[in-house]
C-alpha cells in the first residue's frame, strides 16, 4: 500500500460524515464559550465567616480570623464563667471558641484558672497568649484574699494582735475565731510558719501575710524591718530567683517561674508582662511594683536571620507556626533587613508584631 492509497482509505470522509464533524465542532465551540460566559451571570455564594473561623482555629492558624481582619482587636477583662452571650460577641475571639465555651458551661463545666480556658477546643497558643491576661476568676480562694478596699497590710504579732487588727488585715470573723480557739487552748505562735498552720486561712492570705509577721520583736526591731523592706530595689532582668524572693508575696516557686519566663522572653520590657507569669496574681504585682525596676537595655534580641527553628519556636511570642513561616520567608527571600517585613508579609498580625517588636 502506497502513501496516497493510505490517505484515501483513512482520511477521506463521505458527505454525511463531513456534516457530522462540522456539527460536532460547532457544539464544542458553543460549550467552550458558554463555560466562559456563565461566570458573568453567576452570583457568588455568601461565605460563612463563623464556620471559616472555626476551621482556622481547628487547623491551628495564628493569623487573624476573617472577621478580625476588618475590625480592630477588642479585648477586655471578663470572667469566662459568668460572661453573657452579648458581651462575649463583642470580644475578638473566634466564633468557634465562643461556642465551645458556652457548650462547656451548659454541660456543667467551670473555669477555675487560665489553664482550664486553654483546654477549650479551638484555643490555640496564639489565642491563649492574647486572651489569658484578660481572664478573671472568682474562686473561694479569691474571695478570702484581702482586697485593696477591705484590708490594710502592716507588721503584726499574731500573739498580741487584737480582733480589730486581724480585721484590718482582711481576715474574716470565722478565721479570727479559729485563731482565738487555738490561743484559748494554750497555743502560741513561735514563728511565721506556725501562723500558716491555722485552719481556714487561704494559701494566698498566708503568702501575703507571711512577710508582715513579727514574733515577739521590740518596736525598734520592727522599725528596722520596715526600713529594710523599703530599701528593696530589684532590677528584674538581672535578679536571680533568690533575690526575687525578697519581694513581698514572692516565694520560691514564683521566683523561679519569673526567672524561667524571663529567660524564655529574653527579658521583660515592661512590668505588665508579669501578668503572663503563671500563678502571679495582680495583688502581688501591685505590692511589688514599687520595689522593681525594668532595664530594657538588658533584653536579648531574637536574631531573625540566624536563629534556627527551635530557637524561634521556644519564644512565647513566636512559637511553632510563626517560626515555620519565618524560616520559609528567609529561605525564599534572603536575609530580613527590617522586622516590619514580618507585618507587611502577613506573617504577624498587628497585635503579634506589637508584642514582639521590643525583641526584634
Amino acid at each position: 500500500m502506497n502513501f496516497k492509497q493510505f490517505i484515501q482509505d483513512y482520511f477521506t470522509f463521505s458527505r454525511n460524515e463531513r456534516k457530522g464533524i462540522t456539527i460536532l465542532l460547532v457544539i464544542i465551540f458553543l460549550l467552550a464559550v458558554a463555560n466562559k460566559v456563565i461566570f458573568y451571570f453567576e452570583t457568588p455564594a455568601k461565605i460563612d465567616t463563623d464556620l471559616l473561623d472555626t476551621a482556622r482555629s481547628e487547623m491551628n492558624l495564628h493569623n487573624d480570623s476573617i472577621k478580625n481582619l476588618v475590625k480592630e482587636n477588642n479585648l477586655f477583662r471578663f470572667n469566662p464563667n459568668t460572661i453573657d452571650r452579648g458581651a462575649l460577641d463583642s470580644l475578638s475571639i473566634p466564633e468557634g471558641v465562643k461556642r465551645n465555651m458556652l457548650k462547656f458551661r451548659e454541660k456543667g463545666g467551670k473555669f477555675y484558672s487560665e489553664t482550664d480556658f486553654r483546654k477549650i477546643y479551638g484555643v490555640t497558643d496564639s489565642i491563649y497568649n492574647q486572651v489569658a491576661p484578660f481572664l478573671v476568676f472568682e474562686t473561694e480562694k479569691a474571695k478570702q484574699t484581702p482586697s485593696n478596699n477591705q484590708s490594710e497590710l502592716f507588721l503584726f504579732d499574731p500573739n498580741t494582735a487584737s480582733d480589730k487588727d486581724f480585721m484590718r488585715l482582711g481576715l474574716k470573723e470565722k478565721q479570727i475565731q479559729t485563731i482565738r480557739n487555738y490561743q484559748s487552748k494554750g497555743g502560741t505562735f513561735r514563728n511565721a510558719s506556725d501562723f500558716s498552720k491555722i485552719y481556714g486561712i487561704s494559701e494566698t492570705q498566708k503568702k501575703i501575710l507571711a512577710d508582715y509577721i513579727v514574733i515577739g520583736e521590740k518596736e525598734n526591731v520592727k522599725i528596722e524591718k520596715v526600713a529594710e523592706v523599703a530599701k528593696i530595689q530589684i532590677e528584674i532582668n538581672a535578679a536571680d530567683s533568690v533575690e526575687l524572693m525578697r519581694l513581698p508575696g514572692v516565694g520560691d516557686k514564683l521566683s523561679k517561674r519569673i526567672v524561667k519566663y524571663r529567660d524564655l522572653l529574653g527579658g521583660f520590657h515592661t512590668l505588665a508582662q508579669l501578668k503572663e507569669v503563671y500563678g502571679l496574681n495582680e495583688e502581688v504585682i501591685r505590692r511589688i511594683d514599687e520595689f522593681v525596676t525594668v532595664d530594657s537595655k538588658r533584653i536579648r534580641k531574637v536574631d531573625l536571620n540566624f536563629a534556627d527553628w527551635s530557637e524561634l519556636a521556644k519564644h512565647p511570642y513566636i512559637q511553632k507556626n510563626i517560626a515555620n513561616q519565618i524560616i520559609k520567608f528567609r529561605t525564599k527571600h534572603g536575609s530580613i533587613q527590617k522586622s516590619s517585613v514580618l507585618l507587611d508579609s502577613m506573617i504577624l498580625n498587628i497585635d503579634e508584631y506589637t508584642r514582639l517588636k521590643p525583641y526584634l
